[in-house]
């Protein structure tokens, strides 16, 4: 073998390992660059998923809070609404009952719960009164009933209420009493 050949099989030689070796070292730096790119694209999808969350938390926490919001102002809207109803109500009720203080049923009533206070009380003393607005009835009442009665000087609307002072008894059938009671008891809905 003459020495060109020589350096000519060692110059291939040569050149098949540094090409083998850079093919090593050009796979080797893929493979090290293809694990830093899984690496990284694995730590930015878990960054998006946490940045993803968060905000789906937070859009879910303000809308809970819009909800809350919305669900105070329509509760206050329907209590307004429902006070005015009831204030209506009774504004209605009290315009009838004033109605009804103008019949002939009224004074039957007055006379019925005049007789009933009357009974209860037995042999004991009574002091039945009769609204202010009732006096002109008075008369015709104690002559109907055989019991003597009392203008209040408290306006009750109507009906009576009696004392019985030696048991320390109130019989309260007034209206203004009643129509207290209806609305402490009342609730619309």
């Amino acid at each position: 073998m003459t020495l060109d050949e020589k350096l000519e099989q060692f110059y291939n030689s040569a050149m098949e390992s540094a090409t083998s070796q850079n093919i090593e070292i050009i796979e080797e730096y893929q493979k090290s660059l293809q694990l830093i790119y899984d690496e990284h694209k694995e730590e930015e999808i878990r960054k998006a998923d946490a940045a993803y969350r968060a905000e789906s938390e937070k859009l879910l926490r303000e809308k809970n809070k819009d909800v809350a919001s919305e669900s105070i102002n329509l509760k206050r809207k329907l209590s307004d609404r429902a006070y005015d109803l009831k204030v209506q109500l009774f504004e209605d009720v009290s315009t009838k009952l004033q109605d009804y203080m103008k019949t002939s049923e009224y004074n039957d009533l007055l006379a019925r719960q005049i007789k009933t206070a009357r009974d209860f009380a037995g042999k004991d003393k009574i002091t039945i009164y009769i609204n202010p607005t009732d006096a002109a009835q008075k008369a015709s009442l104690e002559a109907s009933t055989g019991v003597e009665l009392t203008v209040s000087d408290r306006d009750f609307i109507g009906g009576i209420r009696a004392v019985i002072q030696e048991k320390s008894i109130l019989i309260d059938n007034s209206f203004l009493t009643r129509m207290e009671e209806s609305k402490n008891k009342f609730a619309v809905g």
